[in-house]
C-alpha cells in the first residue's frame, strides 16, 4: 500500500479549497442577487457546484484510504475516478443551467446596479482563484490524484469566466447592457468545455484505456534494465484512482532455476516502482527461453584472440576476452584489460564487476572464488569450469555444441 500521507495531502488541499470557494461562492452570490448581475450570478452557481465537488473529492479520497478486502481486492482507488466522473458531470449540467440565463439576458438585457462593485468582486477573485488552481494542480500532480487535478481545471476556468465578467460588466458603461449576456454565455461555454473533458477522461480511466502510451514503453525498459531479463513483452497497465496496476512477462534463460526466477520478478517490480512512482504494484510473469544471443567472457593471459589461452587464475590473468555468439556462431570478440591485476583487495569483486558491466551472461574459469561465484549467479550469469591451456576457440566449438553443464560452486573446475 502507498503511504497514508499522499492522501492527507490530498485532503488538506481539498479543505482549503473547500474554504476558499465558500466564502468567494457566498460574496458573489449575494452581490450577483443585489445587483442583478446574470453573469455574477453564474460564477457564484459554479461555486455551488465545486463546493459539492470538493466534497466529492474529500469522500472520494477517505474511502480510497480503505485497505482491500475480499470484496474490493485491488482496494478502493477507483472512487476516487469515480468521483471524478460526478464532478464533470455537476459542471456539465451547471454550465447548460448558465447558458440558458445568459441567454436570456441577451435577448432581454437589464441593467445592473452597481457594476464597479460586481467589478470588484470579480477582479480579487482573479489572483485568489490562480494560486488555488495552481496549489490543487501542484497536490494533484505530486499525489497522482485524477480528481483533483480535474478540479484544479475547474479553479483555472473560474480565474477566466472571473475576467469574462468583468469585460462584460465593463460593457454596461457605455450601454452595451447585452454584454453581460454574452459574458455570462462565454463562462457557460467554457464550463460545458471543461466538464466535456474532465468526462471523458475519467470514462477512459474506468475503461482501463492507457493515458499516456509511451509510458508502456518506459515500463519495457526499465524491465529490460535488470540484469537477467532478456526481454520484455505483454506490458499491461490500467489506472485505479491516483495509482498504476500493471503486469509484464519477462523471457529469462532456460536454465534459470525457480529461487532465482522468483527473485528476479521482485528485482523487476521494484526497479519500475522505484522510477515510476505512480505504481502500486506489477504482476511480473515468467517465461524461459533459450538464448539467441550471448556474450561468452573468458580471462586469457595473451590477447591472441580466438586462439588465446584459458588463463588458471581468476584474478591474475591479464585480459578479458569477449565474444558474442549466436545460433549461427561468433559474431564478433573484443578484449578488455584486467584494471584488477595489480589491486591486492577486492579483486574478485572488481573482477565481477566489469564482467557485469559489459553484459557478460556466461564466464568461463578453471578456478573460481565462492564469492565471485555466487556475485556471478546471483546476477544470473551462468558460469562453466574449463582447465587453463584451452584455447578459447575449442571451449567455444564445445559450448555452442551444447557439450557443456554449469557449474555449481566455486573453487577448482573438474571440467576438461
Amino acid at each position: 500500500m502507498k503511504e497514508p500521507q499522499l492522501f492527507e495531502k490530498g485532503e488538506r488541499a481539498t479543505k482549503i479549497g473547500l474554504i476558499t470557494v465558500a466564502i468567494l461562492g457566498g460574496i458573489k452570490g449575494i452581490i450577483g442577487l443585489l445587483s442583478g448581475s446574470i453573469s455574477l450570478t453564474a460564477q457564484a452557481t459554479d461555486s455551488l457546484a465545486d463546493l459539492i465537488s470538493l466534497v466529492a473529492v474529500y469522500m472520494g479520497l477517505r474511502i480510497s484510504r480503505k485497505p482491500p478486502s475480499e470484496r474490493f481486492t485491488y482496494g478502493y482507488y477507483r472512487v476516487e475516478t469515480m468521483v471524478s466522473l460526478l464532478i464533470s458531470i455537476i459542471i456539465l449540467a451547471t454550465g447548460g443551467l448558465m447558458l440558458t440565463e445568459s441567454w436570456n439576458q441577451i435577448i432581454s438585457p437589464s441593467q445592473i446596479g452597481d457594476p464597479i462593485l460586481v467589478i470588484g468582486v470579480a477582479g480579487i477573485s482573479i489572483p485568489v482563484l490562480l494560486w488555488l488552481g495552481r496549489y490543487t494542480k501542484k497536490v494533484g500532480v505530486e499525489i497522482n490524484s485524477q480528481a483533483l487535478q480535474s478540479q484544479s481545471e475547474d479553479f483555472m476556468t473560474d480565474v477566466y469566466s472571473s475576467a469574462v465578467v468583468c469585460i462584460g460588466v465593463g460593457g454596461t458603461f457605455f450601454s452595451f447592457l447585452f454584454f453581460e449576456g454574452i459574458a455570462g454565455a462565454i463562462i457557460s461555454l467554457l464550463v460545458v468545455k471543461t466538464g466535456l473533458s474532465l468526462s471523458w477522461n475519467s470514462i477512459l480511466v474506468l475503461m482501463d484505456a492507457v493515458e499516456k502510451p509511451e509510458r508502456l514503453f518506459e515500463v519495457k525498459r526499465l524491465v529490460e534494465s535488470v540484469h537477467g531479463v532478456i526481454e520484455a513483452k505483454n506490458v499491461r497497465m490500467r489506472r485505479s484512482g491516483p495509482f498504476c496496476f500493471g503486469e509484464v512477462t519477462i523471457l529469462v534463460g532456460e536454465k534459470l532455476d525457480i529461487e532465482k526466477a522468483h527473485r528476479l520478478s521482485h528485482l523487476v517490480e521494484n526497479q519500475v516502482k522505484k522510477e515510476l512512482k505512480a505504481f502500486e504494484s506489477l504482476a511480473v510473469h515468467i517465461e524461459p527461453i533459450k538464448r539467441e544471443r550471448q556474450r561468452l567472457a573468458f580471462l586469457v593471459d595473451e590477447d591472441q584472440g580466438l586462439d588465446s589461452i584459458l588463463s588458471s587464475h581468476f584474478g591474475s590473468a591479464q585480459f578479458f576476452l569477449f565474444i558474442d555468439v549466436d545460433t549461427d556462431g561468433i559474431k564478433r570478440w573484443f578484449t578488455k584489460d584486467n584494471r584488477a591485476v595489480n589491486v591486492d583487495k577486492k579483486r574478485g569483486i572488481i573482477i565481477c564487476d566489469m564482467l557485469l558491466g559489459e553484459e557478460a551472461t556466461v564466464v568461463f574459469s578453471d578456478e573460481l572464488g565462492e564469492g565471485p561465484f555466487h556475485i556471478l549467479r546471483d546476477n544470473y550469469v551462468e558460469v562453466y569450469g574449463f582447465d587453463g591451456g584451452t584455447t578459447v576457440r575449442d571451449v567455444v566449438k564445445i559450448f555452442l555444441a551444447g557439450e557443456l553443464t554449469p557449474r555449481m560452486d566455486g573453487g577448482k573446475s573438474n571440467s576438461s
